[in-house]
């Protein structure tokens, strides 16, 4: 079975130095800082490997011998209120610093720390500060969110306003006259009726269709001996003429004494 793997138990390295110079500190002035010029810079206490190690939120600075990997002294730092009681830059030079060590028993001593190269004095600052700001960042993605003001309703008898500005409608845009309502129908336009609309003729000799504008049906046809509907008037005969013949409506040459009384030539159109 797989066990899991977590990750603050994984010690890490993020910085190794290989010559680092270590001082004996004199005590400095209450009113000024640590100055490298001091210690007798040509004569270091000890010399040897710089390493720092992460495992958590924990970081520490190991100085250790270069060649049999024999520590010397640690300066661990738990978090980032630590940094500047753990390590404190001196007043005269960006390579040398002052480091707060811790032996195993608990006690604690103040050593002098220098760097061949300004550049490793560089990586030194940027591998501290580094760390203690993905913790941070770390920290703050694992807090959730809660908002500084939160909207717990309103109070018994407490009333809000609120003011909406109407929107002045453009003189210009089409639309209804100001005196139309909703729900009103328009007059139809001047001229479409001028009277009542005659009732429609029946070609076959039907009743009168009954008119829907309320005007009065046309006169019943007359009635016809002979038992037939009588012909029913001719819708298309010129205004006036009374003529009920078949094809009264068209002009014919004038017909004959035949026996049949059947037309002598052919009608005109």
């Amino acid at each position: 079975q797989a066990v899991p793997v977590i990750m603050a138990d994984i010690e890490s390295v993020s910085l190794v130095v290989r010559e680092v110079f270590v001082y004996r500190v004199t005590p400095r002035g209450s009113n000024r800082g640590y100055r490298a010029d001091d210690w007798g810079l040509d004569k270091p206490l000890w010399t040897g490997r710089l390493k720092i190690t992460t495992k958590g939120s924990l970081l520490t600075i190991v100085l250790q011998d270069s060649n049999s990997g024999e520590v010397f002294a640690q300066c661990p730092i738990a978090s980032e209120q630590d940094v500047h009681i753990a390590v404190e830059a001196v007043a005269d030079s960006s390579r040398y610093f002052v480091i707060r060590v811790i032996s195993e028993t608990g006690q604690h001593a103040f050593l002098g720390l220098g760097f061949a190269e300004r550049s490793d004095s560089f990586d030194f600052n940027v591998a501290i500060q580094d760390h203690f700001k993905r913790e941070k960042k770390e920290a703050q993605s694992a807090t959730p969110y809660t908002p500084k003001h939160e909207f717990t309703g309103f109070k018994e008898g407490q009333t809000i306003h609120i003011n909406i500005k109407k929107k002045d409608k453009d003189p210009s845009a089409p639309g209804l006259p100001a005196s139309a309502s909703a729900g009103s129908l328009l007059a139809p336009p001047a001229g479409l009726f001028k009277g009542p609309v005659p009732a429609a003729a029946n070609p076959f000799g039907g009743p009168a269709a009954a008119n829907p504008f309320g005007a009065p049906a046309a006169a019943a046809a007359p009635f016809n001996p002979f038992g037939a509907p009588a012909p029913a008037a001719n819708p298309f005969a010129p205004a006036g003429r009374t003529d009920s013949g078949d094809w009264g409506d068209f002009s014919s040459a004038p017909s004959g004494n035949g026996a049949s009384g059947a037309p002598t030539s052919w009608v005109k159109f």
